[in-house]
């Protein structure tokens, strides 16, 4: 992907330090950044690979997980368009060690500023430091948000707020998902997920297509 200079301003000026950088250090980080195009279900990051480093997507998403021993995913979050992720630079934070594992969503494309280049950034400006060290934490709020639900919420609560939140989103009243989607999202197995959505059909809420789910009435019934 041929991407000029203005371009790769544009996307790194979405970085909240930015515009505390020198002239000087804004040059360094235009020659140091990359663009990268994924196709969906490509490995992003892992634990086993070498360090990616900062990223921000550009277009698509990408879904972050652990793996159980068993080989259950356990799905922590998603990044979206616009947003940034610092898991896959957590080599160069000091004492931060996951074994997480990130794929694309759908076909992606990411701008990365290598950890090589920002672990010097990172010594030398304390602006990106902060923004890193405030990155993790919103990262661990995630994930944090998501053990509760998995520990403390019910099953069907889960797939109501899911299917709600992406209503919210599309801005129409059908949703383009698979069970196995929902199952992957809510941390939950499709056997369950598929029960409870026809429990959710037969109460007249939604109705089931191919990959599709129409949500007649308000969720908020549901409880």
């Amino acid at each position: 992907m041929s991407t000029s200079s203005s371009d790769l301003v544009k996307h790194l000026a979405s970085f909240g330090f930015w515009s505390n950088l020198t002239k000087k250090e804004q040059t360094e980080l235009i020659d140091a950044a990359l663009i990268r195009n994924y196709k969906q279900g490509s490995l992003i990051y892992s634990r086993e690979q070498e360090c990616l480093g900062l990223i921000a997507v550009i277009s698509g998403s990408l879904r972050t997980f652990m793996l159980s021993e068993e080989g259950r995913e356990i799905q922590l979050y998603q990044v979206s368009a616009g947003d940034c992720d610092v898991l896959s630079a957590s080599c160069v934070l000091n004492r931060i060690s996951f074994r997480t594992h990130m794929i694309a969503q759908t076909d992606c494309t990411l701008l990365v500023i290598p950890a090589f280049h920002l672990v010097n950034f990172k010594e030398h400006n304390l602006h990106i430091r902060c923004f890193l060290y405030e990155k993790l934490g919103e990262r661990f709020s995630n994930v944090m948000c998501q053990m509760q639900l998995i520990l403390f919420a019910r099953v069907d609560h889960r797939i109501a707020d899911m299917l709600t939140n992406k209503l919210k989103n599309s801005g129409d009243s059908s949703i383009r998902i698979t069970h196995e989607q929902i199952a992957r999202e809510i941390n939950s197995t499709r056997e369950v997920v598929s029960r409870i959505l026809k429990d959710f059909e037969h109460r007249g809420i939604i109705k089931l297509g191919r990959g599709k789910i129409t949500v007649i009435k308000s969720l908020d019934t549901l409880f």
